[in-house]
């Protein structure tokens, strides 16, 4: 299963709230990345291609993700997911750890024991992961790896910190007309 596309569209939406040119599904050398953010000095829409090809694209990456559940990354080379990420030539590199979208059909007390149990292997995995990037990180900047529940915390921080604008346009572009 991969990871849910709700994960993606909150990176996306994340991004451009923040005012980076935004790309999903982005080619680059060793592959694919989920997401990027770029410098809207160098405009992302100035490129072609669909999907970007990093290696022919004049602009500049900034933040590189990829996001995939435990299971996934469990069954991945976390080096080749490394080169990817650093393939995108961003300065910070971001692996995700989402969540398994896999429906539960136990009774709520036994879910909540079961997610707990996740939370804890997500956890373990996470430094699993986290110690073997130490070892083969070859580029300068800094790649770490975030759980999703960490990455939607840090975005309902960031939108504290920098809250989104309600103007007419944008308050129509989100609800529609109002009657």
């Amino acid at each position: 299963m991969t990871a849910q596309p709700a994960l993606h569209d909150l990176l996306l939406r994340l991004g451009a709230e923040l005012d980076f040119d935004v790309a999903r599904h982005v080619v680059v050398a060793d592959g694919e990345v989920d997401a990027i953010w770029f410098d809207r000095s160098l405009p992302l829409a100035a490129a072609c291609g669909d999907p970007l090809d990093l290696a022919h694209a004049p602009v500049l990456p900034l933040v590189a993700f990829v996001a995939m559940t435990a299971p996934e990354l469990e069954a991945s080379e976390v080096a080749s997911l490394t080169e990817r990420l650093e393939a995108t030539g961003a300065p910070l590199r971001i692996l995700v750890i989402g969540r398994n979208t896999r429906g539960c059909s136990l009774a709520p007390a036994v879910q909540s024991i079961e997610q707990l149990q996740k939370r804890e292997e997500e956890s373990a995995l996470r430094t699993r992961v986290v110690a073997s990037l130490h070892v083969g990180t070859h580029l300068g900047g800094r790649t770490i790896v975030m759980l999703q529940s960490e990455l939607v915390e840090w975005a309902r921080r960031l939108r504290e910190v920098r809250p989104r604008s309600y103007s007419a346009e944008s308050l129509f572009n989100r609800t529609g007309a109002i009657d």
